[in-house]
Order: structure tokens, then C-alpha cells, then sequence
């Protein structure tokens, strides 16, 4: 007879992934280094990353958020990677590439809407690769 699944440990994580949260803070630095990376009540999505053997990093992000909202996405001080669209409920999911040479093995996410007010921004925890 099998475990109940909520005793069954996932696999240890690949070194080529990684999941962090997106945070709801309003700014940190480019490698967001003072951004919580445990699961708080202002966790607002998550990013799964899969460093590919042919030299693309993808990311694929979960955000709960404003409704109706277009969020701009970023590789934190090295450019934006397009954008996220909540639907009625504030939620959405998009997935981005970009060439892994653009970044070292530790650097950020953020994601904001135009004009954004405090409180409406988002950072990842820091994404720290070994």
C-alpha cells in the first residue's frame, strides 16, 4: 500500500531549476538581496526556472494581483521581458526565455504595473543558482 501523497517527499530539486516567490515589496536592489524568500502573507506569485542546455533560462511565472492589470515583467536591471495580464480575478500566468549569459548565478525579478502605486510592485526572492 502506497504513502498518503501528503507524506511523500518531492524529489530533491535539479541544479539547473529553481522556484522562488514574488514578493509584493516596493523596491530592493538589482539582486534583491533584502527580499524575503519563505512563504509571508505578502507572497504574490511564484517563478519556476529551468536553466536549458542550450543556453536559455525559462521562467514561468504565477501572479495573484490587481484584476484587470497589465504587469510589466523584469530581468532586474538588465531589461524587461514583456508582460503579464490579470485577468477579473487578479490572476495570471506567463512564460519567459532569456540567453542565461545575461546574468551570473544570482540575480532578481521585479514586475510592476505604469504608474504603479506602493504596494502594487513585485520582487522575487533573490534567484541564486549553485
Amino acid at each position: 500500500m502506497s504513502p498518503p501523497l501528503a507524506q511523500i517527499k518531492p524529489p530533491p530539486p535539479k541544479p539547473n531549476e529553481l522556484q522562488v516567490y514574488l514578493v509584493r515589496q516596493d523596491s530592493s536592489d538589482c539582486l534583491n538581496a533584502n527580499v524575503p524568500s519563505g512563504d509571508t502573507p505578502l507572497v504574490g506569485g511564484n517563478l519556476w526556472l529551468v536553466r536549458q542546455a542550450n543556453g536559455n533560462t525559462d521562467v514561468k511565472v504565477a501572479l495573484t494581483a490587481s484584476p484587470n492589470t497589465t504587469y510589466h515583467f523584469y530581468l532586474k536591471c538588465v531589461r524587461q521581458l514583456g508582460d503579464i495580464k490579470t485577468d477579473d480575478d487578479g490572476e495570471a500566468v506567463a512564460s519567459f526565455s532569456f540567453p542565461t549569459k545575461d546574468v551570473g548565478n544570482t540575480y532578481g525579478f521585479d514586475s510592476y504595473p505604469d504608474g504603479a502605486p506602493a504596494g502594487n510592485k513585485f520582487q522575487s526572492a533573490q534567484v541564486k543558482f549553485q
